[in-house]
C-alpha cells in the first residue's frame, strides 16, 4: 500500500473478521469435529486423569 509515495503497512484486520473467515474455509467435517473437541474437553480431561491414576496405581503395586 502506498500513501504520499511511501510504502504502509495495510491496516490489520480485526480479530472477529480473521475468525469468521477461518470459520469459512473449513469445511463441515472439520467444524464439526473442532466443536466436538471443545464441547468434550471436561470429558476427555476426567478420562485422561483416570487413565494416569491407574497407571500409577500399576507402578506402584508392580514394585
Amino acid at each position: 500500500m502506498r500513501k504520499g509515495g511511501i510504502a504502509v503497512a495495510p491496516p490489520p484486520i480485526p480479530l472477529r473478521e480473521r475468525f469468521a473467515s477461518i470459520e469459512e474455509n473449513m469445511g463441515p467435517r472439520v467444524r464439526g469435529f473442532v466443536a466436538a473437541v471443545i464441547g468434550l474437553w471436561p470429558i476427555t480431561a476426567v478420562v485422561l486423569l483416570a487413565f494416569g491414576l491407574m497407571w500409577i496405581s500399576m507402578l506402584q503395586s508392580s514394585s
